[in-house]
């Protein structure tokens, strides 16, 4: 009886347990090499961890979504045209921009206000498959650190200055121009 008993109710009921036990020994393992070193190896894969929040994103999103990075401290609006019409261009491309200048003023001191800045911005930047730098983002530390972190995460790089599409668009907004008449022209040389 007693052992029809453990055939029946007790095996069961400790090889769930032991299976229950062994995953969550195996969750906690995983948690801690992705907290610790943003992933883990098993045999000869790697594997790089994500938060919930950035996985949903990525699977969600229709497009890719790229952040944009560039300087902005000390520059004339702070650089917010550079960052529109990166973000204008793009959208044109079907991205999913996520640009700082978008962002909403935050509420704390004047003294914490780029502090505050850069924690939305970095946490935008976990949300996105690829980065867009600026020009002049080596001068940025703002933008340096956003460098660094997309780096860290696998993101795609796209640097400004190397992008022949904004080449092509602003010679095709050349082309696009009226030729000025020849006395127009010497006027505007003799002007200069």
């Amino acid at each position: 009886m007693y052992m029809m008993m453990f055939r029946v109710v007790l095996m069961p009921a400790m090889l769930m347990l032991s299976f229950f036990t062994g995953w969550r020994m195996a969750t906690r393992l995983i948690v801690d090499e992705c907290q610790r070193f943003g992933g883990f190896v098993s045999g000869k894969k790697e594997f790089r961890c994500i938060s919930t929040m950035q996985m949903w994103l990525m699977h969600e999103s229709p497009n890719h979504r790229i952040y944009i990075a560039g300087p902005m401290t000390g520059l004339p609006d702070n650089n917010y045209p550079a960052f529109h019409d990166a973000a204008a261009r793009l959208r044109k491309r079907a991205w999913h921009v996520e640009s700082p200048a978008e962002n909403p003023v935050p509420h704390v001191d004047a003294h914490c206000a780029w502090t505050a800045y850069m924690r939305m911005g970095i946490s935008q930047l976990m949300t996105c498959h690829a980065i867009y730098l600026l020009p002049g983002w080596q001068q940025s530390p703002g933008a340096s650190a956003e460098y660094f972190i997309a780096q860290r995460l696998g993101l795609t790089i796209y640097e400004h200055a190397m992008q022949e599409d904004v080449m092509a668009e602003q010679l095709q907004a050349l082309a696009s121009k009226p030729a000025l008449p020849k006395d127009e022209l010497l006027r505007a040389q003799v002007q200069t």
